[in-house]
């Protein structure tokens, strides 16, 4: 222990550790070692704080002894209580207990009691029940008198009596005595219904073997039956509305359906009335509606008479909207007039129909309002008609019509100006033209190298291909004349559009392969010549096959025309279906629609089949115009209300139906052009890009996908030729060829390593396809033959020059580009690339291509 921590201390820090739990804050105290010697005065220390803490409790203990002595007394009353309610708790559960023994003895006799009420109520109720199935047995046996006795309204009565009492048993109505009883019931009703039945059936008889209704008033079943109390007891059975419908069935089987259903030889049954009888007798080829609302008329009175009102009102509720639906589907609907000559009659029909539905409004019958709403809707079913009759007249002339061909001829006068392709001078121009090695001057080369202008120049000679202007609607130009701008990626593409076309506010903006466009203006150092244009009239001619349909389809518009003045007329206009009279207006959209829906299915047949589609839509279109303008020069002195004129009615539609008319014809002649050019392209796919044309047995393939394309096309116009008109064909052809040689040139550039046998190879492939100029051969008027190839296949040139490259030496190579047109057809790197195949690295080759890339960018 250190010295400097005394006994004491440490005693002290122990009795606080004792005491307090704490721990000594004197770091050497607590750190400090307790010897041997300092446990004596520790433990004196310890025994000082536990006798000062005896002497507490002792002090403490002697103040609080008074406490603690009533604590202790307190604590003994306390269980003295809790004993004495122990005591009281099991006297409680003892009295509980005898409680419950009396409570069950009480619930015992009370139950007793009440099974003894419950059985003296069951036998007072026994009792008035059996007093009540006393009294309906006495019911039913008066009822069973009393028809015995023929008082069958009494039986009714009494039945009724008998069902009312049942209702009144309760709980006792399905005891085995009240079902005997309700068996009984039920045998008695049974039997005054089938008497009821046999003087119902006496009183309105149908004889179905003899086509023979009778009705009486009365009639003798040892008493006389009255129909009226036979209508009264049936009513009170409440089966009067099941009587009225079987006898509706079987006089409408037995006479009504036999006088008004038509034959196939148009005969109906007629039918006579004598007295109380009515009966078919023999046929009649009278099935006029005339006098078949004669005969309804005679019917409905024989029914209202013969009849009393309990029976004939229900009936006519039954029979009168039979009677309409047969007269309507049978008479009246075939009765519709699909001409303006029987108006007058169809009038009067209505008339007698009206006068019919008075009749039976008169009798106070019901069912007629069918009759009345048909005569109402008079105008709007015969415009129905008129639209129905209307299709299926095409419907029956479209698959003879489109067999039967002709050829018409367009003719137009065209105001042309000097620079176009009609112009005499340019067409002489065109002539010098046409010798591709011929200069083509400084405007043409100023034109190629502005490829902004060039691209809409390109895409204008692909759509000349085509027949229609928006702007002007008949046109009939000549093409174009050659033009010299870079083919692009999506030279095919603008050929394309026709299959993309889908509505008709699309339709309105694209050309038609008929379309004129003008040559480009020839310019001089890139800028516009100065000399003002020479205008001339040319007429144009042209021919082309056509089929009935279109006309037909304007014969059609044209009598709708007719009708509609027919039924405005003094005579008519007052008439029953005239209001309708401009519905009729929308009968010509209708059968265009039509035509343009089947045209898939009568066209397919032929082998042409959509350029006969868009030669008819061409004719149809053009007639269509001229009628226009017909219907507006008529309507100037026409005496027709403006909004019943055609020009103010139909015109609008009829525009519309052109624009719509004109897609359509896009759409086909499209359609059939893709088809072509896929042909043609799978044609030249199965050279496979022509790499190794000169190795067996490739070669061969080779040579065959060149020749299958020539004979292709050649195929082509021969189906064509005698369809379409000169002008049409050769633009098509022109197309097709364009697109054969686009696919041949560039699988020639895609070539990286050309052989010199490969190149004389490709270069015989080359004059090959050349020869297809032989289908744009033309003769002037002096016997001269033209080629007008360059005219209508844009790459014309392009694959010349390629066939001039795959022969020449790179002098012929650098001579085509610097003194010749080759770079107005093919670019510098196109150029380069060839040159890049065709010969092997050398100086000459370098310097070749150097000189090409520089003088390019000049």
């Amino acid at each position: 222990m250190s010295s400097k921590v005394s006994h004491k201390q440490l005693g002290d820090a122990i009795l606080q550790s004792a005491e307090h739990g704490s721990f000594p804050q004197d770091g050497d105290v607590a750190s400090a070692t307790v010897p041997s010697s300092a446990l004596p005065e520790l433990l004196e220390t310890v025994g000082k704080a536990r006798e000062e803490a005896r002497e507490e409790v002792r002090k403490v203990s002697r103040d609080a002894a008074s406490d603690v002595d009533g604590w202790i007394s307190q604590a003994r009353k306390l269980q003295d209580d809790i004993k004495r309610s122990q005591d009281t708790a099991k006297e409680i559960v003892q009295h509980a207990e005898e409680g419950k023994a009396n409570t069950a003895r009480v619930q015992d006799a009370a139950s007793k009691v009440g099974l003894l009420n419950t059985e003296i109520a069951y036998n007072e109720s026994l009792a008035r029940v059996i007093e009540q199935l006393r009294d309906i047995s006495t019911l039913l046996d008066s009822a069973q008198d009393a028809a015995v006795r023929g008082h069958v309204m009494y039986a009714i009565e009494r039945l009724e009596d008998v069902d009312g009492a049942f209702e009144s048993l309760g709980s006792f109505g399905s005891t085995r005595v009240v079902t005997v009883l309700k068996g009984k019931q039920a045998q008695m009703r049974k039997a005054i219904i089938e008497m009821l039945t046999d003087s119902w059936n006496g009183l309105l008889e149908v004889d179905a073997a003899n086509n023979k209704v009778s009705l009486r008033d009365t009639i003798e079943r040892g008493t006389t039956i009255e129909v009226n109390a036979v209508v009264e007891q049936l009513t009170k059975l409440g089966l009067l509305d099941k009587f009225v419908a079987h006898f509706n069935r079987d006089f409408d089987k037995t006479i009504l359906s036999r006088r008004l259903v038509i034959g196939q030889d148009q005969v109906v049954t007629a039918f006579e009335i004598q007295g109380d009888d009515i009966q078919l007798t023999r046929p009649v080829n009278d099935g006029s509606v005339k006098a078949t609302l004669e005969d309804i008329h005679k019917i409905a009175e024989f029914l209202s008479t013969r009849l009393p009102p309990a029976i004939a009102l229900p009936l006519s509720a039954k029979l009168v909207p039979t009677i309409a639906s047969r007269l309507i589907n049978d008479y009246l609907l075939p009765a519709v007039p699909t001409s303006t000559d029987r108006v007058h009659d169809f009038q009067e029909t209505l008339s007698y129909v009206l006068g019919l539905v008075e009749y039976l409004d008169e009798l106070g019958w019901t069912g007629q309002s069918q009759l009345t709403e048909w005569v109402d809707r008079s105008a709007q079913i015969w415009l129905a008609k008129q639209k129905e009759t209307a299709i299926a007249k095409v419907q029956k002339l479209f698959p003879k019509q489109v067999k039967a061909k002709k050829v018409v001829e367009k003719v137009e006068t065209q105001i042309i100006s000097k620079g176009d392709a009609l112009h005499p001078e340019q067409e002489a121009q065109d002539e010098q033209d046409n010798d591709w090695g011929a200069e083509w001057g400084d405007e043409e080369e100023s034109a190629k190298k502005d490829d902004s202008s060039a691209a809409p120049d390109v895409e204008e000679e692909d759509m000349s291909a085509w027949g229609m202007d928006e702007d002007e609607p008949v046109v009939d130009t000549k093409p174009e004349s050659k033009s010299h701008e870079k083919e692009t990626a999506n030279e095919e593409d603008a050929e394309d559009w026709g299959d993309d076309w889908g509505d008709d506010e699309d339709a309105k903006s694209a050309p038609s392969p008929q379309a004129h466009t003008k040559s480009p203006q020839r310019k001089t150092n890139g800028q516009p010549a100065q000399q003002p244009p020479t205008e001339q009239h040319v007429t144009l001619r042209e021919t082309y096959t056509v089929t009935a349909i279109p006309d037909s389809i304007i014969d059609i518009i044209l009598q709708v025309v007719t009708d509609v003045e027919t039924l405005n007329t003094p005579e008519l206009a007052k008439s029953a279906i005239s209001p309708a009279s401009g519905g009729l207006f929308d009968i010509p959209s209708l059968l265009l629609a039509m035509y343009r829906a089947t045209a898939s299915v009568h066209y397919s047949t032929d082998v042409a089949a959509n350029m006969l589609v868009y030669n008819d839509c061409e004719r149809l279109s053009d007639r269509l115009r001229i009628l226009i303008r017909e219907l507006a020069d008529k309507d100037r002195t026409s005496t027709l209300p403006r909004l019943l004129q055609p020009s103010t009615r139909l015109t609008p539609k009829l525009e519309a139906d052109i624009k719509t008319i004109d897609g359509f014809s896009r759409r086909a002649y499209g359609k059939e052009m893709e088809s072509q050019r896929q042909i043609i392209r799978d044609h030249l796919e199965d050279a496979q890009g022509f790499q190794g044309c000169t190795n067996v047995p490739f070669a061969t393939v080779c040579d065959d996908a060149i020749a299958t394309t020539i004979d292709r096309i050649s195929d082509v116009k021969r189906q064509w030729q005698n369809i379409v008109s000169q002008r049409v064909l050769v633009q098509s052809l022109g197309s097709l060829v364009s697109t054969a040689f686009t696919k041949f040139i560039n699988d020639v550039m895609d070539m990286s390593d050309i052989a010199e046998d490969e190149s004389r190879k490709l270069h015989s492939y080359c004059m090959s396809l050349a020869t297809l100029n032989q289908h744009f051969q033309t003769q002037d008027e002096s016997g001269e033959i033209r080629d007008t190839a360059s005219l209508y296949i844009q790459n014309w040139f392009r694959l010349q020059y390629l066939g001039e490259i795959l022969a020449g030496s790179l002098a012929d190579i650098k001579y085509l580009w610097n003194d010749s047109e080759l770079k107005l057809e093919m670019g510098a790197e196109e150029v380069v690339g060839l040159i890049e195949a065709l010969f092997a690295p050398s100086d000459l080759r370098r310097r070749a291509i150097a000189e090409i890339r520089r003088t390019s960018m000049q």
